[in-house]
């Protein structure tokens, strides 16, 4: 009886010492996090976690780094280090379980970044015994991520009368159209493609297109513009316009057969008819059975199709960058945000006279690849890492922030195939470049605008 009384009272000297250290928001979360720790499917959910993590380590010891060994996808097991990675992942299941609760798009973003680059970095250094200081880089990053998801404020803009809006994307869809055809025809003479395995032929001759700088904008902001413009229409049911759009969106796919283009399509497709709410807490399983199926396919078929195209492009690919980049730039110097639009907005002398890019790509032997980088890459490459450890995931957030503003009152499914486009682009491409050049910036705006009534419409 003592023993308890004693037990009660010192729980409650803690409890009020975190309330009065603690700042409220903070308080708040760790709340939330411990409410979910005590839901019944969270031991469920935690062990779909565990077993994701595990399918990707078995398929990058038995597919990806067999295949792609000359790649730097090579291996080896240290037991302490790979430990260690899956205590990080142990650790941090319990945040990303958190985020899967919170249906704001940030929540999502950040929800899907760590399925597709934090936990497959934990499986790629454990796998690979890649570099020690990489991993803590990664660790103090991630932590910082999540603390400021957690931690920043949100706001809401009160979105426009629909009666304006309603012209606005009318307008909007009709130049959207007219732009993509006449660059289909003035540069590609009409070419359409459904082939996104083959690609770089492509490529290789958009980039010897003599666009005007804006028609480049105008260009590359057109694919999220006409995947929001398709979802207005589809909610509308104007299935002549849904049909346009698609055959419109297929044939800037094949301009320049961007692959995150073609899928983005099939997402926002598959979302807007068959998401529902459960599948966003069970992703873990989903990824996982998606694993088993990459295994299955190699066992079976003795091709690799799902393994080389979502698992090691998606998310050791960038991964492997990131390590890449922290290599190069501990050697050489510092870009300091001097390409993209900050270059812009800061004229300065740029520290390297071709992309960065182009010179990671060439100091791999790769002289015709590009080899563009989000996040520990985009970090490595621009600043310190004590600085950007803590600057870079700021910065995410408050562009995270942003889409959750302009986001009120729009359903999940509209919201989902979004979330998970950016999510490859910041893992993929510098933040500044994913603003301007990847359309984050004219999805904002574009979804600020949006027509609210068409949502509740019958």
């Amino acid at each position: 009886m003592e023993r308890q009384k004693f037990g009660s009272f010192l729980n409650s000297r803690i409890r009020g010492l975190v309330q009065r250290k603690c700042p409220v928001r903070l308080i708040s979360t760790i709340q939330k996090i411990q409410a979910v720790s005590q839901n019944p499917s969270f031991l469920l959910q935690f062990f779909f976690i565990v077993s994701y993590r595990l399918a990707l380590d078995v398929l990058y010891l038995t597919v990806i780094s067999p295949q792609f060994n000359y790649m730097g996808f090579t291996t080896r097991l240290l037991p302490l280090y790979y430990f260690c990675t899956l205590l990080a992942v142990f650790v941090f299941s319990p945040f990303i379980l958190r985020l899967q609760e919170d249906s704001s798009p940030s929540s999502s973003i950040v929800a899907f970044l760590c399925y597709i680059y934090f936990i497959p970095l934990t499986s790629y250094c454990g796998c690979k015994g890649a570099s020690l200081s990489f991993f803590l880089i990664a660790l103090v990053y991630w932590t910082f991520l999540l603390f400021f998801q957690f931690q920043f404020p949100f706001f809401r803009l009160t979105p426009p009368a629909t009666q304006y809006t309603r012209r606005l994307y009318t307008i909007l869809t009709a130049f959207s159209c007219i732009f993509v055809m006449f660059i289909s025809g003035r540069y590609t003479r009409f070419r359409f493609t459904l082939n996104f395995i083959d690609v770089y032929g492509i490529r290789a001759e958009a980039g010897s297109y003599q666009m005007p700088g804006i028609f480049t904008y105008l260009l590359s902001m057109m694919g999220v513009a006409l995947a929001i413009l398709l979802l207005y229409w589809l909610r509308r049911k104007k299935w002549g316009v849904v049909a346009l759009l698609i055959i419109v969106y297929l044939f800037m796919f094949s301009i320049a057969a961007h692959k995150s283009l073609f899928f983005f399509l099939l997402i926002l497709l598959a979302a807007y008819y068959l998401y529902r709410p459960w599948m966003m807490r069970f992703l873990p399983a989903l990824l996982t059975l998606a694993a088993i199926a990459a295994l299955m396919e190699r066992k079976i078929t003795h091709t690799f199709y799902l393994a080389t195209l979502f698992f090691r492009r998606l998310m050791f690919v960038p991964v492997n960058l990131g390590e890449v980049y922290m290599t190069f730039f501990q050697e050489n110097p510092l870009n300091l945000f001097r390409e993209g639009i900050m270059g812009k907005i800061v004229p300065v002398a740029p520290t390297y006279s071709v992309s960065l890019a182009k010179i990671i790509g060439e100091s791999l032997g790769w002289m015709t690849t590009y080899c563009n980088n989000g996040l520990l890459g985009d970090m490595f490459a621009n600043l310190p890492p004590l600085l950007g450890m803590i600057l870079l995931p700021l910065i995410l957030i408050i562009c995270f922030r942003l889409l959750d503003a302009v986001s009120l009152k729009l359903p999940q499914k509209f919201l989902i195939p979004i979330c998970i486009y950016f999510s490859v682009c910041f893992s993929n491409s510098s933040w500044s470049t994913v603003l301007l050049s990847h359309g984050f910036l004219i999805t904002c705006l574009l979804l600020y605008f949006f027509p609210r009534k068409e949502i509740s419409a019958p």
